[in-house]
């Protein structure tokens, strides 16, 4: 059964995309757990060392307690991944899961959506306090990190968002002893809210009014809000504090303030993951440390396609055979006669070093890690190019739409103290993968699994998202057009699983948690006795209204 008519042919080429069983992408819309062996607590946490921590009561949770539920297999003729792969980062993708058995602890099956008494706040310091020997033990070579919740005040919590936030919370903090906090950040945006100071928004009086106002009874705790006012005080020489220009200002004063973690994830309330979230990122981060320099931004800059690369290690064959010499390596700048003033003295953060050792960055903690592609936009066209203020002008950069990543602190420092000192910025999505070009950082983009569900040549679908031939250089200007504003570039996104904007994304997840926009049953999507849909670990992103 299929929610929408597939596109006839490509809306952006001369030719049609052509369909053929070569690349099989299956049917999202008849998987379901009918027939599969019975499911299984799923933990990818070692907790060897780690001292149990409370969770909400069981009257709660469905009589569960924690843990999520986990099919052996998956549904007969559910899709490949069109782009990127479980096996790549290291998820575990043989395996399904429904709504309700990933669901069942955070409340899926209650009456009642709200958990007025439960205070997850609290948990997330007590867990972290039982487990405190985990990250003092050096050797251990745990590091705390923040997961940063992006919202706002005119979020409409529904059903969903609160079953979501809880699973972050539960599975990234909670069941790992405190190596993950979660954190809120709520923009208040409005004219009520617009001449609150930032003395003011430190008050707890009005801090408790606000949260009481705008947030949820259970992650009140957790929230941490601002306004441009804060922003302003903070980069009074940048001239614009927007989410679409300045995103990730808040989350560098959110670093200022917290320097007991070593990265930064961001997210915002309309990314939904459908598996084990602890497997996700801790995976993300592992894949990282594990990635050479050599080629990194060429590697970063395309997408990896099975049909057309095979494998991770023939991807950089290719990579390597097409690259301009040893590709970017090190710190990239402006020429140092082209510095503006205040720019004379600027050093990178990592030098590129005199002998570059085998197997470089191997072993390293990735400083940027998207879960986009980061592409160069000089001379795209697209719409944020010229959005470069203080820097010299013919600064290199970097792009990596939407913002959605893990970051370190280090880098975020690195932007903080730069819009400070120069109030030099840039939009939002190139803001931190040029940080990490200039300074000579290591920058990734994690190739998670990303599905289509139409079935397409894996020529065509490599000539639309990388814009070459396959094994050919990729050219920059075709494929950075997918991310212009307009209708014959941005319809190639419609039906992929993960993008800025897409239309799968919402379709399948409201599917697979037989929910709709106003958080109904639609009788009329599921056929009685024939189960749940039991999808593999997927990034979907934007879903909203469930």
């Amino acid at each position: 059964m299929f929610l929408h008519a597939p596109l006839p042919h490509s809306p952006f080429s001369t030719t049609p995309l052509t369909l053929s069983c070569a690349f099989s992408i299956g049917n999202f819309w008849s998987s379901s757990n009918h027939g599969l062996p019975p499911p299984f607590i799923f933990n990818p946490i070692d907790t060897t060392s780690l001292r149990a921590c409370e969770y909400p009561p069981v009257s709660l949770t469905s009589g569960t307690g924690p843990g999520i539920y986990a099919y052996p297999t998956l549904p007969k003729d559910f899709p490949l991944p069109a782009i990127g792969g479980h096996e790549l980062i290291g998820t575990n993708g043989s395996i399904c899961y429904t709504s309700t058995s990933r669901y069942l602890p955070y409340g899926i099956s209650n009456i009642e959506t709200e958990w007025k008494d439960v205070n997850w706040g609290a948990l997330q310091q007590k867990c972290l306090e039982r487990n405190e020997h985990l990250y003092k033990d050096k050797e251990s070579g745990k590091k705390r990190q923040a997961v940063v919740l992006r919202g706002h005040n005119f979020f409409e919590w529904r059903r969903n968002d609160f079953h979501y936030t809880r699973s972050l919370i539960a599975e990234l903090n909670l069941a790992s002893g405190g190596e993950y906090e979660l954190f809120l950040l709520v923009q208040l945006n409005g004219d009520e809210n617009a001449n609150y100071t930032s003395t003011e928004l430190s008050d707890p009086k009005l801090l408790a009014e606000l949260k009481e106002k705008y947030v949820p009874a259970e992650f009140r705790d957790i929230a941490v809000l601002f306004n441009d006012n804060v922003l302003k005080d903070l980069y009074p020489k940048v001239e614009s504090h927007s989410y679409e220009m300045q995103a990730y200002q808040p989350v560098q004063w959110l670093a200022l303030n917290n320097p007991q973690f070593e990265y930064f994830w961001t997210i915002e309330q309309d990314f939904r993951y459908t598996g084990h979230n602890y497997e996700f990122f801790d995976k993300i981060g592992e894949w990282g440390r594990k990635q050479p320099r050599e080629f990194m931004w060429e590697r970063s800059g395309q997408f990896f396609m099975r049909g057309i690369h095979g494998d991770w290690e023939n991807y950089g064959k290719v990579i390597k055979r097409n690259a301009p010499g040893k590709g970017v390596l090190g710190p990239v700048f402006a020429p140092n006669e082209s510095f503006v003033e205040g720019w004379k003295d600027w050093m990178p953060t990592m030098p590129l070093p005199d002998r570059i050792p085998r197997d470089w960055g191997v072993g390293e903690d990735a400083d940027v890690i998207s879960l986009s592609p980061i592409w160069d936009p000089i001379g795209s066209g697209w719409i944020y190019e010229p959005f470069i203020h203080e820097y010299p002008e013919n600064s290199p950069r970097r792009a990596s739409p939407p913002n959605f990543g893990r970051y370190s602190r280090r880098l975020l420092m690195l932007t903080h103290d730069e819009q400070q000192k120069h109030g030099n910025w840039l939009e939002s999505e190139m803001t931190n993968p040029t940080t990490a070009l200039h300074h000579g950082l290591k920058a990734l983009y994690a190739p998670h699994p990303i599905y289509h569900d139409e079935a397409i040549d894996p020529d065509a679908l490599y000539h639309v998202f990388n814009g070459a031939e396959p094994g050919e250089r990729m050219q920059k200007l075709f494929h950075a057009k997918s991310y212009l504003p307009v209708p014959e570039w941005q319809d190639r996104w419609r039906r992929v699983t993960f993008s800025w904007a897409n239309e799968l994304s919402g379709e399948l997840y409201k599917w697979w948690i037989g929910r709709d926009g106003a958080g109904r049953d639609p009788a009329m999507l599921r056929v009685v006795g024939e189960g749940e849909p039991c999808f593999p670990a997927m990034a979907l992103h934007p879903v909203k209204y469930v």
